[in-house]
């Protein structure tokens, strides 16, 4: 009602030519039962599926701003990708390949690679990590191959199944360098000892 004797929203429906205005806590109710809400509580803003079924939005192209519009939270695409923004650049980006992280990747629980698929580092990829459902393989094709204990005081430690898992220390290189294996060893070719004994 725009004032008394002025215009009226028919029950039948009609065209709205002006704002409404809902108070806080007044809501836009949806739905035989109420289903959807939408309302401001006084200190926070709400589209609320309070009832049967889910929230769905349906668009073209799907975008978030900041209240001032200034800055972009999330952008998708149809038929292309989904972006996440922090301080409007983004993080992460899904793509026909997989996905692009920006910046550090940070987890607190595992990461799991299957069988045959592999973990690339380097540009040219040229370090790979995998598992092919019956081996563990660690190939490097550039550059020397570097292990580095940077434990102070720490030894390297490989170990091996015999009768139990991990129940064999077959090789200890220790904190000084000296190597100790846990069983015979077979040279294939010379050995110099530079040492005295």
């Amino acid at each position: 009602i725009t004032g008394s004797g002025g215009s009226f929203l028919p029950l039948i429906g009609g065209t709205m030519t002006g704002d409404t205005i809902h108070n806080d806590n007044v809501k836009s109710i949806y739905g035989n039962a109420g289903d959807l809400e939408i309302y401001h509580d006084g200190t926070d803003s709400y589209i609320k599926e309070a009832g049967v079924g889910s929230l769905k939005i349906w668009a073209k192209d799907f975008e978030v701003y900041n209240s001032g519009g200034t800055e972009t939270l999330i952008n998708a695409d149809v038929n292309g990708g989904v972006q996440l923004y922090y301080d409007n650049t983004t993080r992460f980006a899904t793509s026909s390949q997989g996905v692009t992280v920006t910046g550090n990747l940070s987890t607190t629980g595992s990461v799991v690679i299957p069988d045959a698929g592999r973990l690339y580092l380097g540009t040219n990829d040229d370090a790979q990590v995998y598992h092919d459902g019956a081996n563990f393989y660690a190939n490097n094709s550039t550059g020397q191959l570097n292990i580095d204990q940077a434990a102070v005081t720490q030894s390297i430690v490989f170990r091996v199944s015999d009768a139990n898992a991990l129940d064999v220390t077959a090789l200890t290189i220790s904190r000084n360098g000296d190597l100790i294996t846990g069983r015979d060893v077979t040279i294939a070719g010379d050995l110099t000892v530079n040492g005295t004994t």
